[in-house]
């Protein structure tokens, strides 16, 4: 009931910022609810798997130009966005197949090397993706109804995160992270596992890059980078890989520093990369992993004064 009521609670923050900021602030507020939904896909991978998954960025930009050049075909928006995403985990397929066998850093490398081809192609297949300067992308769908498709699918996308996290699927994705090859002596299919959860998460991302697409009316290369896949890659890690509410503490602050800050070329990202590297010394499992933390050390203090108040009185009496 408590992450059903934070899934909604989130759903509503979000439709008010889109609704309520405009300008530069609205685009923030876009990014970072943008974010949220493809950060809940990686969660899964990454944060209950412990897989680092550089490819996010390459799903993203699939499912916003996908749609986009469907949709030019006369195909409704919906039949549109629902064949971007299914090519999508089709490609997240492919890549958790070619990379199966890899793990740890050389499984990062690998997807990072699908991301820098997705970026070739979406530079240099001009007759589709307009090229470096990027296509407009035709409104299927209203802006009102972008943006309850947008609020929506957060609610919902955190949803399914903790059904699956607190089921058999969410249990072996965890046993992976701890010791894959241990999880696959007692039992546990690791490669369906790793299979399903890659496609799912491909799925979110490509999901928030059709919904993108189609608030921001453009898309370019430039937005989907290996850079981003690394961003996204850190905002998950900041917020907190594996909880719930990661994926919309991490997007907020990435987005936040790389958006906000004006001090000047690169020190943004130089100011994040410092906090990254703060939080994962002081706080190694994200800022919600520090509170919470924090939290227990302060509920264990308070017992403690607690027990030696009453062993006091105990003491006088």
């Amino acid at each position: 009931m408590t992450a059903l009521g934070g899934a909604v609670g989130l759903s509503v923050l979000a439709y008010l910022l889109l609704t309520g900021l405009s300008g530069d602030q609205g685009q923030v507020a876009l990014l970072v609810v943008v974010w949220t939904i493809a950060l809940i896909g990686l969660n899964l991978i990454q944060g209950l798997g412990g897989y680092p998954n550089l490819a996010h960025a390459a799903f993203f930009g699939g499912g916003a130009y996908l749609s986009a050049v469907l949709l030019d075909t006369g195909l409704p928006m919906t039949v549109a966005a629902l064949l971007a995403v299914a090519g999508v985990m089709a490609a997240g397929l492919v890549v958790a197949l070619v990379f199966s066998r890899t793990r740890g850093q050389y499984f990062a490398i690998g997807t990072m090397f699908f991301t820098a081809v997705a970026t070739l192609v979406f530079t240099n297949a001009a007759d589709l993706t307009g090229g470096p300067n990027g296509r407009p992308v035709a409104l299927g769908y209203s802006l009102e109804a972008t943006v309850v498709l947008l609020a929506a699918s957060v609610g919902v996308g955190l949803a399914l995160f903790h059904w699956a996290s607190v089921s058999r699927f969410g249990d072996r994705l965890r046993a992976i992270r701890a010791d894959e090859d241990l999880a696959q002596h007692v039992g546990v299919p690791t490669s369906r596992v790793k299979l399903l959860a890659m496609v799912c998460s491909a799925g979110a991302a490509a999901w928030a890059g059709v919904l993108f697409g189609q608030y921001n009316g453009v898309v370019a290369p430039s937005q989907f980078t290996f850079g981003q896949s690394f961003l996204m890659f850190v905002a998950l890690g900041l917020g907190g890989a594996g909880r719930l509410l990661g994926p919309a503490v991490g997007a907020a602050v990435v987005i936040g520093l790389t958006q906000l800050l004006t001090l000047g070329p690169g020190v943004s990202q130089i100011v994040l990369g410092v906090l990254f590297i703060l939080v994962t010394l002081l706080a190694p499992e994200g800022v919600l992993g520090g509170v919470s933390a924090l939290a227990r050390r302060v509920r264990a203090a308070r017992t403690g004064r607690a027990d030696r108040s009453v062993r006091g009185e105990g003491a006088v009496a």
